[in-house]
């Protein structure tokens, strides 16, 4: 009988462990030729716990200087210099989720939360950031070289992080600091980019038709041929910006300041500039119908309710 229960116990014992192991969790990790990046890839099927799944998931392992690395993108992660190039697929809660100097090039963030989150330094070039919020995100001009000052005249600033060619629709940005930033030919469409500093920025052919720039800081910005057909722009700093050949059709510029503005070849038809002020600035062949003057100030100094 003591032999019987000796052996069911070492039977029960082992099919235990045979179980445990069957349900123990296996990490692989595979490494892209192309980019380097090496991301762990679990052979457990699924899990349990559903929070935990998640993190494995969003778990990236990458290669810095001959070294790996591993982050989990989630609230509050601490994932500053990840190669994440072209793996990223994150739509949930990135909240002050720090990604200094972070390659987040061709990330799907499609309505991910990113309020507060640290992006300096990060490229997020051809990113989808649909929907984002990144309202209070940490951005800013790119650092000087050998501890120089940065210069205007050398080259297209580059954006910290590079947002060229971004998808950025209806991405909230409000207060966002971008100055100098290259958001050259990204998609801004319905973004929220109130009170927003984007002085000296590269918006060169950017399509930000309805988004919101009220009181954004625009000086001295390159927005030739941009897209603002019903773009909010109340109370925006526009003095010394570059509008050449942009699209303005129906654009709200009440009290907005475009003093020394460039506006050669701009279609600014049905917008409504009440208040705005255009001292000194250029509207040479200019497209003005059915434009609603109302205490408008025009580059002559002279006040108008009916037209420059």
């Amino acid at each position: 009988m003591t032999s019987r229960l000796l052996a069911l116990t070492v039977t029960a014992a082992l099919s235990l462990g045979v179980a445990g192991s069957a349900s123990s969790e296996s990490v692989v990790e595979k490494r892209d030729p192309a980019t380097g990046t090496w991301v762990s890839v679990s052979t457990k099927p699924s899990s349990s716990n559903p929070i935990e799944a998640m993190r494995r998931l969003h778990t990236y392992t990458y290669g810095v200087n001959g070294k790996r690395r591993t982050c989990t993108l989630t609230r509050g992660a601490k994932c500053v210099g990840a190669n994440l190039r072209g793996k990223v697929k994150h739509h949930g809660d990135l909240r002050k989720a720090n990604l200094r100097r972070a390659d987040l090039r061709f990330a799907d963030l499609r309505g991910a939360n990113l309020q507060g989150a640290d992006l300096r330094s990060a490229n997020l070039k051809y990113a989808d950031l649909r929907g984002a919020n990144l309202k209070g995100a940490k951005f800013r001009y790119a650092a000087p070289v050998h501890g120089k000052k940065a210069k205007r005249g050398n080259q297209t600033p580059s954006c910290a992080p590079n947002c060229q060619g971004a998808n950025l629709t209806d991405a909230n940005l409000t207060g966002a600091l971008l100055p100098w930033a290259n958001l050259a030919d990204a998609n801004l469409r319905g973004a929220e980019l109130g009170d927003a500093n984007l002085r000296g920025a590269n918006l060169r052919g950017t399509t930000l038709s309805n988004a919101t720039l009220s009181f954004a800081n625009l000086a001295d910005a390159t927005l030739r041929g941009a897209f603002l057909g019903g773009a909010n722009l109340r109370g925006a700093f526009l003095t010394g910006a570059n509008l050449a050949g942009a699209n303005l059709t129906g654009a709200i510029l009440a009290f907005a300041n475009l003093s020394g503005a460039n506006l050669t070849d701009a279609n600014l038809s049905f917008a409504t500039p009440a208040g705005a002020i255009l001292g000194g600035a250029n509207l040479r062949t200019a497209n003005l119908a059915g434009v609603t003057w109302s205490h408008t100030t025009c580059p002559d100094g002279t006040v108008t309710n009916t037209g420059c």
